[in-house]
C-alpha cells in the first residue's frame, strides 16, 4: 500500500491511496488501484526510461516520466496528452507526516532573468534604468562551447545587473533584476 501525493504549486496537495497487486516483473504488468478505480497496466518499457509506452485497460498510451530533479529528488513528473503532473509515491505513514508539513511557497522569481545552466557570462546587453521589450536580448551565456542568448520575457525596466561579464554562473543564478 502506498499514497500518491499529487503536488500543487500553491500547496494544495491531494493524497490518493494506491494499491499495486498482481504485479508480474517478467512481463511488466499489474493492476494499480487508485481510490475506487482500477487500472490494468502492461508496460512495454523498462524501468528508468523517460518515454513510457504500454497498455492501460486495453488502450495504448505513451507518457513521459522523469524522476526527481536536484531540488525535488522524490518527485516523479508525468507528462501525458499535454497534462503535466508532479507526484510523490510514499508509504502511508510518511504521507501522513507530509500532510503535516507547512507549505513554503517558492519565491517569486518573475522579476529576474536567471541562468538556465552553469556557464560563463560572456555578455550583458542591458544597463540599469534601460527600458526593454519582451524578446529583447538581455545576456549571453557560454556553456559547453555554445552561446545561449537570454531574452526578456516581458516589457520592463532594468533595475539591477546582478552578474558581471566574465563571471561563472550556476543554474538559476539571477543575472538581471527588473524594477
Amino acid at each position: 500500500n502506498f499514497v500518491a501525493v499529487a503536488l500543487d504549486a500553491q500547496g494544495n496537495h491531494t493524497y490518493h491511496p494506491v494499491r499495486i497487486f498482481d504485479f508480474n516483473d517478467k512481463n511488466r504488468s499489474g493492476t494499480v488501484q487508485i481510490g475506487a478505480n482500477s487500472y490494468q497496466i502492461h508496460s512495454e518499457t523498462w524501468f528508468g526510461q523517460i518515454r513510457v509506452e504500454g497498455i492501460c485497460n486495453g488502450a495504448r498510451f505513451t507518457a513521459q516520466v522523469e524522476r526527481g530533479a536536484a531540488n525535488k529528488p522524490l518527485v516523479i513528473r508525468v507528462i501525458h496528452n499535454g497534462t503535466q503532473l508532479e507526484v510523490m509515491v510514499l508509504l502511508p505513514h510518511v504521507a501522513k507526516l507530509h500532510a503535516l508539513m507547512p507549505f513554503k511557497a517558492p519565491p517569486d522569481m518573475s522579476r529576474y532573468v536567471l541562468s538556465p545552466m552553469p556557464g560563463l557570462l560572456v555578455d550583458v546587453a542591458v544597463v540599469p534604468g534601460q527600458k526593454v521589450q519582451a524578446g529583447e536580448r538581455v545576456a549571453v551565456i557560454e556553456a559547453m562551447k555554445m552561446e545561449n542568448v537570454l531574452f526578456a520575457a516581458a516589457d520592463g525596466v532594468v533595475g539591477k545587473v546582478l552578474a558581471a561579464k566574465g563571471e561563472s554562473l550556476t543554474v538559476d543564478q539571477p543575472i538581471v533584476e527588473f524594477a
